[in-house]
């Protein structure tokens, strides 16, 4: 998953409590569940109730011995059965294949945008921050007002709070939290690059068939176009999730 530039983010549960609040309010990609489970319900009759609620994501129903012929009277859709020593290949094969999934370009593009949206929102929790216990006022008189900062000019404000924050931190001699503030602003360095270009492009510019029969999006700025090539694409993953991390250790340390 890291070689890809995802996060794997697991929730477990031992029985069926708390699934269907996860199913409502988390991005579940995946649901793994074994046969025999603590609690009254087995794993097949967890799955009914899944199935019976409307929720349609891929489940991986495993067992450490053989699945009764009766528990699915009929196949399932999107449910796939494994002994349990099988169950870890047939896992990594299914994320693959969402991985392939997502990397069709229209996708993608929904991809970073949306994650683009998120960092955005962070930029501005973070920059408010920054105004310590004026945050309240400068939220609803200067944030509040839509189209005063645009994402470019959001994250224009924060470099320049944090060349602040970092001569102040080195007038003073306060070296581990300078050293910290640095380290965040030189990755922020690279925040227009990374994300705000690359997200403006895949946003709103045409994609044309390339010279190397992959397709191309210009992106404004230093005369670059996007390919969507499988390493494009895993560096771009890999950038925003390199940017989202610095942001909320910014927004931490704050």
């Amino acid at each position: 998953m890291d070689e890809q530039g995802f996060s794997l983010v697991v929730y477990p549960h031992k029985g069926e409590t708390g699934v269907e609040a996860d199913l409502k309010t988390k991005e579940i990609e995946l649901i793994i569940l074994d046969y025999k489970l603590r609690g009254n319900k087995k794993g097949n009759e967890i799955i009914k109730s899944i199935r019976d609620k409307n929720y349609y994501h891929d489940i991986v129903f495993y067992s450490g011995g053989p699945i009764p012929d009766e528990v699915f009277a009929t196949p399932l859709d999107g449910v796939f059965t494994a002994d349990k020593k099988d169950a870890k290949n047939t896992i990594k094969q299914l994320i693959a294949l969402r991985i392939k999934r997502v990397s069709d370009l229209a996708t993608f593009r929904g991809w970073v945008v949306a994650d683009s949206i998120e960092l955005e929102g962070v930029l501005g929790r973070v920059i408010a921050k920054c105004f310590k216990e004026q945050k309240d006022i400068f939220v609803k008189c200067v944030l509040g007002h839509e189209g005063l900062f645009d994402f470019g000019k959001k994250h224009m404000v924060l470099n320049n709070l944090l060349h602040d924050r970092i001569e102040e931190l080195t007038n003073a001699g306060i070296l581990p939290a300078l050293a910290k503030v640095q380290a965040c602003k030189k990755t922020l360095d690279a925040f227009f690059d990374d994300v705000i270009h690359i997200r403006n492009a895949l946003a709103h510019q045409i994609a044309e068939d390339g010279e190397t029969g992959h397709k191309r999006i210009k992106v404004k700025g230093k005369g670059k176009e996007f390919l969507n090539t499988p390493e494009n694409l895993i560096k771009i993953r890999k950038d925003l999730k390199k940017h989202r991390d610095n942001l909320l250790e910014l927004e931490a340390s704050l």
